[in-house]
């Protein structure tokens, strides 16, 4: 799904941050992997479908009902939940994707349409969800799988929850420009590294011309094995191969800043030098 849709829609931000497997498709919000239970009084899984026509912030759905992917639901006892009506339809959605039920549940308010598409499509969620916790009570549609943007949408490999859980996504993406460096991966350096990388800045340049070495391991975030040890990597490759893991633009330089190649900052947005010079104990 488009980042930009998300981050401009309080519903479908609302729906991820929840833990909602989302996906828009078209004209199509979808919800996957949704409990409910079948007509064995077996916990399975489907997706529920609403025609939308999410474009900005947060709106009202044109009618109450949903599309259905999966079996007709049942209640507990293996019955039929013909509250949620009885209209079959078929309605391709996308490749691998067809409705074959049509469900109809208004809001139980005094209105008659949904004040958005979050309450619309939990209010469906919780009605099949509710009759397979009865089997069991584990079942959840909260499944927060990752999501992976492009490369053209996030530096991110995948989408990043956090920042939007926390009202902070226009603030992170004033960094998506920067070109950062940090000279120097001790005890400090390696620490600065672990927050930054977390970070949207668009690049993270590392300096430093030393090995990974036994001590380096017990004053540095992570846990590398006794075998990863061996390996007589530089800091600046074990570092970049252990965030690359999580975002893309770290480049590692296997050598330390001094007077002769200081210009090699000059196209940095911000750098942090924290390199102790060898021999005088002091910080540059």
């Amino acid at each position: 799904m488009s980042l930009e849709l998300i981050n401009r829609n309080s519903d479908l931000q609302q729906l991820q941050n929840e833990g909602y497997e989302v996906e828009f498709f078209n004209i199509y919000l979808m919800i996957h992997h949704v409990p409910y239970v079948n007509d064995k009084k077996q916990v399975a899984y489907g997706t529920l479908v609403s025609k939308s026509s999410i474009l900005e912030s947060s709106v009202k759905p044109a009618d109450h009902t949903t599309l259905w992917i999966g079996d007709f639901p049942c209640d507990c006892k293996g019955s039929r939940l013909l509250k949620l009506g009885d209209n079959s339809v078929q309605e391709k959605i996308r490749d691998g994707l067809v409705a074959t039920r049509m469900f109809s549940q208004k809001p139980k308010t005094s209105s008659a349409a949904y004040a958005n598409y979050h309450e619309k499509m939990t209010t469906y969620v919780r009605m099949l969800e509710g009759e397979a916790r009865v089997i069991d009570p584990n079942v959840t549609a909260k499944t927060f799988l990752p999501i992976q943007p492009t490369k053209e949408e996030s530096v991110f490999h995948y989408l990043d929850t956090a920042s939007t859980r926390a009202g902070i996504t226009l603030i992170n993406d004033k960094l998506k420009q920067d070109r950062i460096a940090i000279v120097g991966l001790g005890g400090t350096g390696s620490y600065i590294l672990d927050f930054m990388a977390k970070t949207p800045v668009g690049e993270i340049h590392l300096f430093d011309g030393d090995k990974f070495y036994n001590h380096n391991a017990f004053r540095s975030p992570g846990a590398p094995t006794y075998d990863e040890l061996l390996n007589n990597t530089t800091k600046v490759e074990w570092f970049t191969e252990i965030y690359s893991r999580m975002r893309r633009n770290i480049i590692p330089h296997p050598q330390i800043i001094d007077e002769t190649n200081i210009g090699d900052l000059d196209s940095m947005d911000f750098v942090f030098y924290v390199w102790i010079k060898e021999n005088q104990g002091n910080y540059w």
